[in-house]
């Protein structure tokens, strides 16, 4: 049948990015006391593991959750630039899941649950304490070059000087 809209209630979803500041800013944050949802984006971004754990920590608080498994809290880590992300399907499943709770009409998805809340981390192709590896070595080259074309103009002058020192002794 239909839904009677003055029945349901608003989903509230609350979207931050692993760079809130300090864990003790988490506190000052309200909506994470009244969000249905709590996404944290950008999970790609250093960092990000260390906010899912510190929002987990504070929702549980905040909700009194003290006996739900980390995995049933609802905090998510998304990459939402990133196709088939993990995080963003884990999100959808669980908007799919309160919708129907709320308004009692199953929705159905072929996207599959993933087992985890959270994206999966990029792999990296450079290690993060060689992340300026690449950056050095152009610095270092650029350094050389600006050097070897001083080389090149000292032996140009020399050679026009020892040209001249020939025609006035000649």
């Amino acid at each position: 049948g239909d839904i009677d809209i003055t029945e349901v209630s608003d989903l509230s979803l609350y979207v931050m990015t692993p760079e809130y500041g300090a864990p003790s800013q988490l506190e000052k944050i309200d909506m994470l006391d009244h969000a249905d949802l709590v996404v944290i984006n950008k999970f790609e971004k250093r960092g990000a593991l260390d906010a899912l754990r510190d929002v987990r920590k504070q929702v549980r608080r905040n909700l009194e959750l003290w006996t739900v498994d980390d995995e049933a809290l609802p905090v998510y880590g998304t990459i939402a630039s990133r196709f088939a992300d993990k995080g963003v399907d884990a999100l959808y499943r669980s908007i799919l899941d309160a919708v129907t709770e709320r308004w009692g009409q199953p929705i159905d998805s072929i996207v599959p649950r993933p087992a985890r809340r959270y994206s999966e981390q990029p792999s990296n192709i450079i290690p993060p304490e060689r992340e300026r590896y690449l950056a050095d070595i152009a610095s270092t080259v650029r350094t050389y070059h600006g050097w070897a074309d001083r080389q090149v103009e000292a032996a140009r002058r020399l050679q026009r000087l020892q040209l001249t020192l020939g025609e006035v002794r000649g």
